[in-house]
């Protein structure tokens, strides 16, 4: 197993610690395994390509990990009501869309290559700080205005998913 991976597997082991410290009221600790792990997101592929570590795996277990990450920490600040759930259900539409976008490109085309979209990497930098704000007890003015940045940026890049994977299946 590649270094790269260790790190991305490292991360994902490291949500449900986040979890429990974040629910637990040990926001320091939860702030410090959140910080760990979305900075770990940028080595784990600098180090992929670095090394020439860039594996099936991985590329399987980076996306994985990231959702992840966003996904429990989204619901974390739903049930701390630091989150309208409305967000949440755009944040999660989106990766829903683009899944069932892939299962359908697979069947119809055989293809599972999955090519992450500038927009796709935006969104996930957006929301990762935007989820780092509100970890970190940011004060609610500055936050608002990065949830709403999120909403506008998983939209539109949801959208640009969905114009590039109809394209890509008018082709096949």
């Amino acid at each position: 197993m590649t270094i790269a991976n260790k790190i991305t597997i490292a991360r994902i082991m490291l949500i449900p610690v986040f979890i429990v410290t974040y629910l637990q009221g040990f926001y320091l600790v939860a702030l410090s395994i959140f910080t760990f792990t979305i900075l770990t997101d940028a080595v784990d592929g600098f180090v992929a390509r670095k090394y020439k570590q860039i594996s099936k795996l991985g590329s399987l277990l980076d996306p994985i990990a990231d959702k992840a990450l966003m996904l429990s920490s989204f619901l974390v600040a739903i049930h701390l009501d630091l989150v309208p759930l409305w967000i949440f259900v755009v944040v999660v539409s989106r990766d829903v869309i683009i899944l069932v976008g892939w299962v359908i490109t697979y069947f119809v085309s055989g293809n599972s290559e999955v090519k992450t979209r500038f927009l796709g990497k935006i969104t996930t930098i957006v929301q990762m700080v935007t989820m780092w704000t509100i970890v970190a007890r940011i004060p609610t003015n500055i936050t608002n205005i990065l949830l709403i940045l999120t909403v506008f940026v998983t939209a539109v890049s949801g959208i640009d998913y969905v114009i590039h994977g109809s394209k890509k299946l008018n082709n096949v």
